[in-house]
């Protein structure tokens, strides 16, 4: 009974030894000083002039440009990687239409019409292609290269 004894005093002796190193290895904390209350600082609004409108003597001397038809307003077909856009178009006799490759691939416009046959010949990417159309009829169009790729213009009197 003596050694059961000993034994819980020595266990009783460790706790207490680790309780007491564990005690030491905690850091203490240090008192940091308190912060001190600043003032909130002054706000002065900036002197500020009403914007006031700029106009320059060139803009009262410059004539405003000619309307001229921009090449969007013509009648104009888009030859895109396996299609034509649009696909049919109607004109009127004496109306140019430009063929424009916006695709990235090479094609051709070969065409049958009233007037007989037409080719635009090999158009690279953004090249393009005018043609007139002096007969009214209707004139269907193919990609000899991807003849697949079809269209016509109608040419209206």
């Amino acid at each position: 009974m003596i050694w059961f004894r000993a034994g819980v005093i020595a266990v009783v002796a460790g706790v207490i030894v680790l309780a007491l190193t564990q005690v030491a290895a905690r850091p203490t904390a240090a008192v940091a000083p308190m912060p001190v209350a600043t003032e909130a600082p002054t706000r002065v609004p900036l002197p500020t002039l009403a914007p006031q409108a700029v106009i320059s003597r060139i803009s009262h001397e410059t004539p405003q440009p000619l309307v001229a038809p921009t090449r969007s307003a013509l009648p104009q077909v888009d030859v895109v990687d396996y299609g034509f856009s649009p696909a049919q178009l109607t004109i009127h006799v004496g109306a140019t239409v430009t063929f424009t490759n916006g695709g990235g691939d090479g094609h051709d416009v070969t065409g049958t019409g009233p007037g007989g046959d037409w080719r635009s010949g090999p158009l690279a990417p953004t090249e393009h292609y005018s043609r007139q159309f002096a007969l009214p009829g209707t004139y269907n169009y193919v990609c000899s290269i991807h003849p697949e790729m079809r269209g016509s213009v109608v040419v209206q009197p």
